[in-house]
């Protein structure tokens, strides 16, 4: 492929020293070398810098905010790129030597302003989760939800042009992914593809879940979502929020959610996932249940 266009790869950075490296040495190995990559500091406190001064490559442009979130340091490095193309990536990721010209090519050939892809998911041994089109009639939301790891954050590359009209929100720490894939598709076109050149690296360490992005992130997008991935992903959640022993009011959320439609669920299964603590509970979740039957007929 002729490299005549630039793509800037963008890297928010925080505290990341124990894959940075691995993740900055996949961009520069790349088959396709005409790139910029642009990464930004949100305030590490480690010796992240000093691991990227030492690459000494001067197509990588170093850049240091105050500790914010890695949303502010994406949409830092989208407007600072100068290419024509963008291609994200996580600090704790990396790239197959291919991933850029292959991306690129798909972009070319189906006229199209982004591309997400597969995964190769790696922990002690390696798994390919494959991507997918959206099927006829399928929101990109419903997409997002039933596929997981469908449109995951380092697959994305896009013109320069459409990645600085969406940017990402800066107020989500949690599914600011599927945020921006949703707000991305209302304007613009996407499109899989299906070999896998991303590597996504499971972590041991238990994360930090905010559910509080999670369940604004949702409200903004309830209308577009079918009755069944509703409540698949709210149960999903429920679980999650037990497990990382989030606040009452958070589980209390999720349990409403995963019943609210309740013609998908027996009456077994509605009372289970809300857990009354006494009969006359019990009795009044069996009115409630049976009259929201009644009324959905």
């Amino acid at each position: 492929m002729k490299e005549s266009k630039l793509i800037s790869v963008v890297v928010p950075l925080y505290n990341s020293c124990n894959t940075i490296e691995r993740t900055i040495k996949s961009v520069l190995a790349q088959s396709y070398q005409n790139l910029e990559v642009m990464v930004v500091d949100d305030g590490s406190e480690d010796n992240s810098r000093a691991l990227i001064e030492k690459m000494a490559d001067s197509r990588i442009h170093y850049y240091c905010l105050p500790h914010q979130n890695a949303n502010v340091a994406r949409n830092y490095g989208i407007n600072h790129s100068r290419g024509e193309y963008i291609a994200m990536l996580d600090a704790d990721d990396e790239w197959l030597a291919n991933h850029l010209e292959t991306s690129l090519t798909v972009l070319q050939e189906r006229k199209v302003d982004c591309i997400y892809g597969s995964l190769i998911l790696r922990s002690k041994s390696d798994r390919v989760v494959f991507t997918r089109a959206l099927e006829a009639g399928e929101s990109i939301i419903d997409f997002l939800l039933t596929t997981g790891y469908g449109a995951q954050t380092s697959t994305l590359v896009m013109t320069a042009s459409s990645a600085k009209d969406v940017l990402w929100n800066e107020s989500l720490r949690r599914h600011q992914d599927y945020d921006f894939v949703v707000r991305y598709g209302r304007k613009y076109r996407l499109y899989p593809k299906l070999e896998p050149t991303v590597v996504y690296y499971l972590s041991d360490t238990p994360k930090v879940i905010d559910f509080g992005s999670c369940i604004r992130f949702i409200h903004t997008v309830e209308g577009e979502i079918t009755d069944d991935v509703y409540m698949n992903y709210h149960r999903r959640m429920l679980g999650l929020a037990m497990a990382k022993g989030a606040r009452e009011e958070v589980i209390w959320h999720y349990r409403k959610a995963a019943t609210y439609y309740k013609y998908l669920l027996s009456f077994h299964d509605y009372l289970l996932l809300l857990q009354p603590q006494s009969k006359l509970k019990v009795w009044h979740l069996m009115i409630k249940y049976f009259w929201g039957l009644f009324r959905s007929v």
